[in-house]
């Protein structure tokens, strides 16, 4: 018969924490957390409790990385480096520094990184390349004829607006000299026939052109389009650049995290991450950087490569070098944000606990098996849902611009399906594979689903106490779950607030700390006198003696 002990200790859980990615949202999750954490200390009665204490994972991805190395990253007494709280205060003190450029683009450098840019890449067999070589060259030569346009909108002092107001309001004058050859010079004859094949255009859906707001209308709309197409820095965004620089990102996190290692997080810590050169996922842990030196860059290094979004930071390289007696190890990592497949990383976390029981490695709880849930007890919390819909017909004009960043609602299509694909799909699956299994109040999901669009730009620093202020919301919220039959998030009956739902998880993640407590091995305590009665005196060694030559 197995000791009791023993048997106690399989009817244990692994615990895990896991955390979405979505930028300057990662507040609320953050959020989350801190009324968890206060949840610790209250019930426990202790204002030193943390999460690290009580989660034997923590995973990231994104944001969440840097959540996750915030909050199981040593100080220098080997405790959490921050707690909750703090990690807000960080986002609320340090996120303007971070979604900033540190000096603003000029056009002379817009030019000369293209030229760069055009030298460095441009080769005359590569189709890709030509048809970026094309495509700038058209930009160029339509600039011409598309500026009249723009200043017969914008300026209204003796043309402008009342040139196309007084334009003929019958829809056949514009095409009534149809027939005859354009001018040899373009920009006239976009100027004289713009006005008429607006005024058809707004005649056929009903508007009145010389109407004061219509005109208004224009004018705001048309000068709001000259300064962003005039905009180095949007044109250096669009063409030649991530967003920002990413001189912050790197300043903040290297000043909080140090020259701390991987391998000496307080608890486990599992971070996916991209590697670009590879084209494969690479999953950073505390488990495979004690077994493995390539495997224990910095917590910076990590964090710095877990938020590098496409579009908005630049990929992440460094190197790690082991010097073995017998042995060389050189390992290259060129990085981005996992959030282009895992931005909810629960199944990361659960193939990870996987990997380690299929290598037979020390788990804190015995009695797991692959694909088994019953032992698995997952907190898992999103940052935010903005259910932006698109039509068919609305998105076959796209081309790579408009899907990289949607001028009427300030998204980016491709980047926030890509997040929300991911997402739901990995929620459903484990939502599935604990139900499939009867233990579906092990799987804990706190999600906004329908986030303020307001809200939803990852790099929107002015939002912020807003998104706390949806963290705080989301805690009164009834628990949601998502329904395996329809795929939609529901909530869940007799399931009680997300708030009920913390408490309750605190008091199990308590009570898991203190069976672990009692069911460990006691100590071998000895007093002085019994280690000198036990322990033989070490015998003096003997000078060694040199004959002279």
């Amino acid at each position: 018969m197995a000791p009791a002990a023993a048997a106690t200790k399989q009817d244990g859980e692994l615990r895990i924490l896991c955390i979405d990615g979505g930028g300057i949202r990662g507040l609320i999750p953050a959020k989350i957390l801190e009324y968890l954490e206060a949840e610790l200390q209250r019930i426990e009665g202790s204002s030193t409790a943390r999460l690290a204490d009580y989660f034997d994972y923590i995973v990231g991805t994104s944001t969440g990385a840097l959540v996750t190395t915030m909050l199981a990253g040593p100080d220098k007494d080997n405790r959490p480096l921050c707690t909750a709280k703090e990690i807000i205060d960080l986002y609320l003190e340090e996120g303007a520094r971070i979604f900033r450029n540190e000096h603003n683009a000029t056009w002379a450098q817009v030019v000369l990184e293209a030229v760069l840019l055009y030298i460095k890449y441009y080769d005359g067999d590569n189709e890709t390349l030509r048809s970026l070589h094309d495509m700038l060259a058209l930009g160029l030569a339509i600039e011409p004829l598309l500026r009249p346009i723009l200043d017969a909108l914008i300026h209204a002092n003796g043309g402008g607006m009342q040139q196309l107001a007084a334009a003929p309001h019958d829809p056949d004058d514009a095409g009534s000299n149809s027939n005859e050859a354009p001018p040899a010079n373009m920009e006239d004859y976009i100027q004289e026939h713009a006005g008429a094949i607006l005024q058809a255009m707004c005649r056929a859906q009903g508007l009145v052109l010389d109407s004061t707001p219509f005109q208004e209308g224009i004018k705001e709309f048309a000068e709001g389009l000259r300064r962003t197409l005039l905009n180095p820095d949007f044109v250096r965004y669009a063409l030649l650049r991530p967003k920002y620089d990413g001189e912050g990102l790197r300043k903040v996190v290297r000043g909080k995290l140090g020259d701390r290692e991987l391998k000496e997080t307080v608890t486990n810590v599992v971070v996916p991450t991209f590697d670009i050169k590879r084209n494969q996922p690479v999953v950073f842990s505390t488990s495979k950087a004690r077994q493995d030196r390539v495997m224990n860059p910095y917590l910076s290094d990590i964090c710095i490569a877990a938020t590098a979004a496409p579009t908005f930071f630049p990929a992440h390289k460094f190197n790690i070098i082991n010097f073995c007696p017998l042995n060389f190890e050189f390992e290259e990592f060129n990085l981005i944000d996992a959030g282009v497949f895992a931005n909810n990383p629960t199944t990361v976390a659960m193939n990870e606990v996987w990997r380690m029981i299929d290598r037979g490695e020390h788990l804190p709880v015995e009695g797991l098996s692959a694909m088994d849930c019953s032992k698995l007890r997952i907190l898992s919390v999103g940052t935010g849902v903005v259910n932006h819909s698109y039509t068919a017909d609305e998105c076959n004009w796209w081309g790579v611009l408009p899907w990289m960043y949607n001028v009427r609602n300030k998204t980016q299509p491709l980047v926030d399906t890509l997040m929300y694909a991911t997402g739901s799909l990995v929620d459903y699956n484990a939502a599935l594979l604990f139900k499939s299994q009867g233990y579906e109040d092990h799987y804990l999901r706190i999600q906004e689903d329908h986030l303020d669009p307001s809200l939803g730009a990852m790099d929107d620093t002015s939002s912020m106490e807003k998104l706390i202020e949806t963290g705080e919301n989301l805690l009164d919220r009834q628990v949601y779950r998502t329904d395996c039959e329809t795929r939609e998030y529901r909530p869940v009956k007799g399931a009680g607030t997300n708030k009920e739902a913390l408490t309750k998880l605190a008091e199990q993640l308590i009570a898991e700390r203190r069976r672990r407590e009692a069911t460990a091995p006691p100590m071998l305590l000895m007093s002085i006198t019994e280690i000198t009665t036990v322990v033989e005196p070490r015998p003096k060694r003997l000078k060694p003696t040199y004959a002279m030559q």
